[in-house]
């Protein structure tokens, strides 16, 4: 998945950790994972990244999660941060 210098990321690429790059526009949400758990989790994480953009209203946007064994409430608040950082680089309006 390439990204554009407007790209946002969020978290850390630390054990149990995340990391997180979004960028906000196109007309459907493309989410991909890469995960050490993802057999197992991949499901689950995919529902946590849905969740959050649903929260935000987020129709258009490319996000890569590289997971690295991250509880769920950690995932989303990686999500959140970067969607929050995203809309703050867009002026505040999800796109």
């Amino acid at each position: 998945m390439e990204f554009s210098t407007n790209a946002v990321r969020a978290g850390s690429d630390a054990k149990h950790d995340l990391m997180v790059q979004l960028e906000l526009g196109g007309d459907a949400r493309e989410v991909e994972i890469h995960s050490k758990v993802e057999k197992k989790f991949g499901e689950a994480i995919q529902e946590d990244v849905e969740q959050v953009l649903d929260e935000f209203g987020i129709r258009g946007v490319k996000i890569q999660i590289d997971d690295l064994g991250a509880w769920d409430f950690a995932i989303k608040a990686r999500v959140r941060t970067a969607v929050k950082r995203a809309l703050a680089q867009k002026g505040g309006e999800p796109a």
